[in-house]
């Protein structure tokens, strides 16, 4: 196999793997009902805390890989998320903090990996083949999601702790990324791809702010989804993994033919994604039946998958290659925070304005998540007459 087609394997292993955390999605409702005294957003901290911890490591991953190699990282990251994994397996029912613990642990490797991954595609493509790889990173991203959360979902069936039996899979991972990833990382110049001086500019703080925006509006379908198809008597944990599976289905799709996506929606094509998110979440609130949850979530799947390898692609080619990790790893730091955030933004929120509703938190995500799709145009607008000024300089 050539070096470069090793590489490809071995980040798109990892990449699978990325989205392994929301396994816990399917089981919210299950938690909460094997702790019953326990409040709504604590439980939903099992699922928020690998973004806080993601958050935290996506950011400090950038610098460190200065001093380690990104290998190394992901190892680490692979090695950190197993262990969490088979904490919650084992020892998941005794504590809901237990759960805590693993959901740093596997947050940890969140943050780490979601970064690399992309970092490492930076390091290694440039031009129109880093973007057709970020796409089927977004692809093999929801692709491995789907399966995952289709066996974790089939587990929780039997008890809701042996969703995290799928943690095992990480093990055949580590063992191809220690066999195929290089140890160094080749930072090369791309003059093509690099704006200005290189430096972080406007172009990844204005990407980083409505990543934050849009992940804080977007994770109310997966931190409420569960809850929401069990409060209305619509399935189980089978059934929430499905519609997760649904999505993540649709984000492989979207993935793999990314690249004639952006082909013909071209600048346009984060603002239509977030704007389609957001009409899926509106599905959910006026609508409310099954098909629509379902229909809800192959529009969000998309909406994510478009969003986020536009996202990095343009944060990456928005700097010099040395800066390329940092621009990357802020992104990634910010989309975690708004994860993070969501329920403690969202609920008390939903509450305050329509108490007694938590269907409205939908409500809440579509308005917001429209919203921002103009925001963004108008941003992409902006920044293609700035673009355009230096140019006729």
């Amino acid at each position: 196999m050539e070096p470069k087609n090793k590489i490809k394997l071995a980040i798109l292993s990892v990449s699978s793997l990325l989205m392994i955390s929301m396994t816990a999605s399917a089981i919210l409702a299950d938690i909460s009902a094997h702790y019953p005294g326990v409040d709504q957003s604590i439980i939903q901290m099992v699922l928020t805390l690998p973004a806080l911890m993601g958050m935290t490591f996506a950011l400090l991953s950038g610098p460190i890989t200065t001093k380690i190699s990104k290998k190394n990282l992901v190892i680490f990251g692979l090695i950190s998320a197993f262990s969490g994994g088979t904490t919650a397996l084992l020892f998941g029912q005794t504590s809901i903090y237990v759960l805590h613990a693993s959901s740093l642990l596997i947050g940890i490797a969140q943050g780490i990996n979601s970064t690399m991954t992309m970092a490492l595609i930076a390091d290694y493509f440039s031009g129109s083949e880093r973007s057709s790889l970020m796409g089927l990173q977004s692809a093999f991203v929801n692709g491995g999601s789907m399966v995952i959360l289709l066996i974790s979902g089939f587990l929780a069936g039997i008890r809701w702790n042996y969703s995290y039996l799928i943690y095992l899979i990480l093990i055949p991972v580590m063992v191809i990324v220690i066999k195929n990833l290089p140890s160094d990382s080749p930072v090369h110049e791309d003059h093509a791809s690099a704006s200005g001086n290189g430096n972080l500019n406007s172009i990844v703080f204005f990407t980083s702010l409505v990543m934050f925006l849009f992940t804080t509006l977007l994770f109310v379908f997966q931190t409420n989804i569960s809850m929401f198809i069990r409060s209305n008597e619509l399935g189980d944990a089978s059934t929430a993994g499905m519609v997760n599976s649904l999505m993540t289905g649709t984000g492989a799709l979207t993935g793999i033919f990314y690249g004639r996506i952006t082909r013909f929606l071209k600048t346009m094509i984060m603002p239509v994604a977030v704007c389609t998110a957001g009409i899926g979440m509106l599905l959910v609130y006026i609508v409310g039946s099954l098909p629509s949850v379902f229909i809800a979530g192959i529009m969000v799947g998309f909406g994510l998958s478009a969003t986020i390898p536009t996202a990095m692609f343009n944060v990456s080619s928005a700097v010099s290659p040395s800066k390329s990790a940092t621009a990357i790893a802020l992104t990634n730091g910010f989309m975690n925070i708004g994860m993070f955030a969501s329920p403690f933004v969202i609920n008390p929120l939903s509450s305050g304005l329509n108490p007694g509703i938590d269907g409205f938190r939908f409500f809440l995500s579509a308005s917001g998540l429209i919203l921002l799709s103009v925001i963004i145009y108008a941003g992409n607008r902006y920044t293609s007459h700035i673009t355009s000024a230096d140019e006729r300089k």
